[in-house]
C-alpha cells in the first residue's frame, strides 16, 4: 500500500511504527534478535551500577528521523550554545556574582586557578551533549526544541550512536525498503569521526606535530559506559596511537606527558576536577602530571567543561547577565533554554520577566516545575514536579532549601511521548508508550545525534532506559 504523500508522511513517525508493524510475527522476532546481537557483538553496552554486570543497551527497532533542515537549524543553535559553554571559566574568573551560581569548592577554583589564573587560553576545545526536548516530526518542531541540560566532561553516546545508526540502517532500513521503496534514509555524521577530527585539530593549534591520544578514565569505577577501549580502538585503526589511560600513571617527563612509554599530546577525559581532587585525598597520590596537562591545555574538554552545572542555565535565562553573551546566542537563549534558578533565598525573576520571592514561587508551582541536583548525572535525584504529590515536593523542596546552592529548579518541559511497536514475551508485536529525547554534538562542521528513550519520564541509560537510532532523510525527501 503506497504512502499517501511521501514528501511529508517520510517525516512522521507513525509512518515507520506503520510500515514495522506490518511485518510478519516471526520476521519482527527476527529482526529485534538480530539487533541485539549486533549490539552485543559492536560493544552497545553498559555496566550496570547495582551489581557490576555488564548489560546490552536496548536499542529500540524503530528509528527517529531528521530532516536536511531540521539538522541545520540544530546545528546552528548547538553551535552557539557550545560557544557560550566556553566562555563560562573566564566569566567566573571576571565577575564575582557569577562565581556563585557555578559554585566550586576551594580545592576545585585552586585547580582552576593553577592551571589558568586569568590567563584563560584563547583557542580551548569543549565538546559537549547537549540534552534536549525534540519531536522532528511535529509541524512546531522548532518551537518546541528546548534544552535540559549540558554534558561536558565524558559525554556518553560517542561510540554507541554511530553504531544503533549502522546497526539499523543493516537490519531495519532493508526490510522498510521492501515495504516502501521510495523510502530512502541515509547515517548522520559519525560521532567517531567528529571526536577524532576536533582531537587532531585541538593538537595542531597547540602546536603538537602528533596527535597520540588518551582517554582518561579511573579503571576503579566499574560501572557505566563501556565506550573508551572501543574507541581507542577505533582511533588505532585510523592512524592515531590511542590508549584508556588510569590517571595514576601519567608522569611529566622532559617536557612531554607520557602514559607508560607513550607521549600523549591529546587527553580525552571522562573525569571532572572535582574526582581528580577526590582521588588525590582518597589514595595519597599526586596527579601534578594532570594539573600539567590542563596547564598545558592538553586536555578536551577544557577546564571550561567542569563549569556544565545545570546552574549554567541561570546565566542563560537572567537578563542581568546577557552582557556575557552576543546578541545572537541571547535570542537562542530566550527561544530554547529552559528557564532555570539556582535555590537558595532570593528574589529573581520569572519567564514574563516579575520578580518573585523564589522559595515560595517554587513551593507554590510544583505542576510546573523539577528539581534537580545540580551537579549530579545520570538522572540522579531528579524530581518532576506533575509526578509527585505536594507533600513529596515539599519534601524536596525543604532539602534543597537545607542545602542552598546544590539543587535547582527548572521549567517543567513535558518529554515527548511516542508509541513504538515492541515484540512481547508471547511472541505478539504490540505498541507501546516510550518517552523519547536526543543529545546533540556539535563541531564546526558536523552534528551527532544520541537518540535516548526510557519507559520513564526521566530519560536515561543509567535509569533503564534505551536508544534510539536518528536516521537522516535524503535531500530529495524534504517538505
Amino acid at each position: 500500500m503506497p504512502l499517501l504523500n511521501p514528501k511529508t508522511d517520510f517525516l512522521l513517525s507513525n509512518t515507520i511504527n506503520e510500515l514495522l508493524s506490518r511485518l510478519p510475527r516471526d520476521e519482527f522476532r527476527q529482526m529485534v534478535d538480530e539487533i541485539h546481537e549486533a549490539c552485543l557483538r559492536e560493544g552497545i553496552t553498559y555496566i550496570h551500577q547495582r551489581d557490576n554486570t555488564l548489560r546490552v543497551i536496548p536499542l529500540m527497532p524503530c528509528p527517529r528521523i531528521v530532516n536536511p533542515i531540521q539538522r541545520s537549524y540544530f546545528h546552528y543553535v548547538c553551535l552557539q550554545i557550545i560557544d557560550a559553554l566556553k566562555r563560562l571559566c573566564a566569566v567566573y574568573i571576571n565577575d564575582p556574582q557569577v562565581r556563585k551560581l557555578l559554585p566550586l569548592s576551594e580545592d576545585e577554583e585552586q585547580w582552576v586557578m593553577d592551571a589558568w589564573g586569568q590567563n584563560v587560553p584563547r583557542y580551548h576545545t569543549v565538546i559537549s551533549r547537549l540534552d534536549a526536548n525534540t519531536e522532528f516530526s511535529a509541524l512546531d518542531w522548532r518551537e518546541n526544541f528546548q534544552f535540559f541540560e549540558a554534558n561536558s566532561v565524558g559525554i556518553g553516546g560517542l561510540h554507541y550512536s554511530s553504531l544503533a545508526e549502522k546497526i539499523i540502517l543493516e537490519v531495519v532500513s532493508p526490510r522498510l525498503k521492501r515495504l516502501e521503496p521510495e523510502l530512502y534514509l541515509e547515517p548522520n555524521d559519525d560521532m567517531r569521526d567528529l571526536l577524532l577530527d576536533e582531537l587532531r585539530l585541538h593538537a595542531r593549534s597547540i602546536g603538537r606535530r602528533q596527535c597520540n591520544i588518551a582517554f582518561l578514565d579511573d579503571p576503579k569505577n566499574i560501572s557505566g559506559i563501556t565506550e573508551y577501549p572501543r574507541l581507542a580502538e577505533y582511533f588505532n585503526e585510523h592512524g592515531h596511537a590511542a590508549v584508556v589511560a588510569d590517571p595514576r600513571e601519567i608522569r611529566f617527563h622532559n617536557d612531554e606527558l607520557y602514559y607508560r612509554d607513550m607521549v600523549v599530546d591529546v587527553f580525552y577525559r571522562d573525569m571532572d576536577i572535582k574526582q581528580c581532587i577526590a582521588l588525590e585525598k582518597s589514595e595519597g597520590i599526586d596527579l601534578t602530571p594532570i594539573r600539567k596537562a590542563f596547564q598545558r591545555n592538553q586536555v578536551i574538554s577544557s577546564l571550561a567543561g567542569d563549569f556544565d552545572h545545570k546552574s549554567c542555565w541561570e546565566l542563560f535565562t537572567d537578563d542581568q547577565y546577557c552582557h556575557h553573551f552576543t546578541a545572537a546566542q541571547w535570542r537562542i537563549f530566550n527561544r530554547h533554554i529552559l528557564w532555570t534558578r539556582l535555590i537558595r533565598e532570593t528574589t529573581t525573576a520569572d519567564e514574563t520577566g516579575r520578580m518573585i520571592d523564589l522559595i515560595p514561587y517554587v513551593q507554590n508551582h510544583r505542576p510546573y516545575l523539577v528539581i534537580k541536583p545540580n551537579r549530579e548525572y545520570g538522572g540522579i535525584g531528579v524530581t518532576i514536579g506533575p509526578d509527585v504529590t505536594q507533600s513529596e515536593w515539599e519534601g524536596v523542596l525543604k532539602e534543597a532549601v537545607e542545602h542552598p546552592w546544590t539543587y535547582v529548579v527548572q521549567r517543567y518541559s513535558a518529554v515527548r511521548c511516542q508509541s513504538l511497536p515492541m515484540l512481547q514475551p508471547d511472541g505478539s508485536v504490540v505498541p507501546e508508550d516510550f518517552y523519547i529525547t536526543c543529545g546533540f554534538v556539535v563541531t564546526a562542521k558536523d552534528i551527532g545525534l544520541v537518540g535516548r528513550s526510557s519507559r520513564k519520564s526521566v530519560v536515561n541509560v543509567a535509569q533503564e532506559g534505551g536508544m534510539t537510532a536518528v536516521l537522516m532523510i535524503l535531500d530529495q525527501q524534504r517538505f
